[in-house]
């Protein structure tokens, strides 16, 4: 029923409406979630980075993946695959409480996420975005169209912001990786305190 594996970034997990073939424990490394649109467009839904559970909607009902899953930087994992997903979650009652309550977290950032993204201009959700990931996810070299994608915009809304950063010296051009140099500065540059997605 488990299974360590390793996989290196770049690989797919698992695909969206893909049938749920159990669930995931991320021991290292960071893994993002990504829905595809219509049009073909992703958009970067939630990242997650050291220890934690994903993939387990299935378990509480047949249900395809409403997301691929996508390692970020290399990562070790367990893939869970009960025999029989009822009987696994009546044989671990304290397990099953615990997973409801990442799902019902999970429901509560996507709600935030739909207000915030309704409520903000793309200048906002791109720099509260730059901000988020490249404080709580600072190991991973972030590129512009990550940004945009978990801002929910364009690359090119974003980089159009990017000139307004180098201008503040708020970004360090001398790395090739997208790094933030001064944090507060760029708190400072939305008009109001940051309302960034919550994970």
């Amino acid at each position: 029923m488990l299974r360590d594996v390793a996989r290196p970034g770049g690989t797919l997990l698992y695909q969206q409406e893909q049938q749920d073939q159990g669930f995931w424990y991320l021991l290292a490394g960071v893994i993002g979630l990504y829905h595809s649109l219509n049009n073909g467009k992703e958009v970067l839904v939630r990242v997650y980075q050291g220890e934690g559970w994903f993939g387990f909607t299935g378990l509480f009902g047949k249900s395809r993946y409403h997301c691929h899953a996508r390692v970020m930087q290399e990562a070790r994992l367990c893939h869970i695959v009960p025999h029989h997903p009822p009987t696994f979650l009546q044989h671990y009652p304290a397990f099953r409480q615990y997973l409801l309550e990442q799902m019902a977290n999970s429901l509560a950032d996507a709600e935030h996420r739909m207000t915030w993204i309704a409520r903000h201009r793309s200048r906002e959700r791109v720099l509260s975005s730059l901000w988020y990931l490249t404080q709580y996810f600072p190991g991973y070299d972030w590129t512009w169209r990550e940004v945009a994608e978990f801002a929910g915009c364009e690359t090119e809304t974003a980089l159009r912001f990017s000139k307004e950063l180098r201008q503040a010296s708020i970004l360090d051009d001398s790395q090739r990786r997208l790094h933030v140099l001064h944090p507060v500065q760029l708190l400072a540059l939305l008009d109001n305190s940051i309302i960034a997605p919550q994970q």
